[in-house]
């Protein structure tokens, strides 16, 4: 498996891209329908305005599946050669594709062609590597082979922030998250260290590295809870109280870091 796509509100129907450049639907039950790309594909989106699961690849091409018809529309013309990634923004649905050559191009679905192209890296950067639009729908991050981290406005071709992650890896995810203290920040991750950032003032908050090479993050919106899948046999879960409440479902969190509270230890350093 590349990289799935839930279809649903849980897990009752994914969509998985598969290295033998397949597209498997599976239900709960398991995988019940499959179908090919012309070439292998890197990253799907859905577009739940449209119906259409948009995978891109190693290809100029976007290849369109439309759901409700089960059948395969014309592509998108692009005017890159080929896409690491894509994202499609849930206030209006523009989608977007961010190419292995550092260029970030975005399509109308409605109107099934460009809308627009940036140049977002430089030369020796490397090409795009993730891609994220924020819930408002004016803002979208990207983040390069390099390591750095760019905010665009979208009615503006300049970057409106950018951020360096120091470590010269891969940018692997990027997610905006609202905070109970009403701040919103960008956490960035790589394959070595998680980073949670004003993205207003690229001020850093807090960072995490767990030991392991990072594969993907999963974070709950407007609580602190967040998990890493590493190349480790267990999955790793880190809480942080100031970003916010544990959820519902695992409100036992709460009393732990009441308990960490209660317990006073004095640290001593040496010198």
């Amino acid at each position: 498996v590349v990289t799935f796509q839930a279809l649903s509100e849980d897990y009752a129907k994914l969509a998985f891209i598969c290295a033998d450049r397949s597209i498997r639907f599976h239900a709960k039950f398991g995988n019940y329908y499959q179908t090919r790309t012309p070439k292998q594909g890197r990253d799907l989106v859905y577009s739940r305005n449209t119906g259409d699961l948009c995978v891109v690849g190693s290809s100029s091409e976007v290849w369109r599946l439309n759901l409700e018809q089960g059948r395969f529309l014309a592509p998108l013309e692009s005017q890159c050669e080929e896409f690491n990634v894509c994202g499609i923004s849930p206030t209006h649905g523009l989608f977007a594709a961010a190419s292995a050559d550092g260029e970030l191009e975005c399509f109308d679905l409605r109107q099934r062609k460009s809308c627009g192209l940036i140049q977002c890296t430089d030369a020796d950067e490397g090409g795009l590597t993730s891609l994220r639009f924020d819930s408002n729908g004016m803002n979208v991050a990207v983040g390069s082979e390099g390591g750095i981290v760019r905010l665009y406005d979208l009615r503006s071709s300049r970057p409106v922030r950018v951020k360096d992650q120091m470590n010269g890896f891969p940018i692997i995810d990027l997610k905006y998250h609202n905070s109970v203290d009403g701040v919103r920040r960008l956490v960035s991750t790589d394959k070595k260290i998680v980073k949670i950032w004003d993205e207003r003032t690229g001020d850093p908050y807090t960072s995490i590295e767990p030991g392991y090479e990072i594969n993907d993050l999963c974070m709950w919106d407007n609580t602190g809870l967040m998990m890493l899948a590493m190349e480790h046999t267990e999955m790793s879960v880190f809480f942080t109280p100031t970003l916010g409440a544990a959820p519902k479902w695992c409100s036992f969190l709460e009393n732990l870091t009441e308990e960490m509270e209660e317990q006073k230890n004095e640290t001593i350093y040496d010198d």
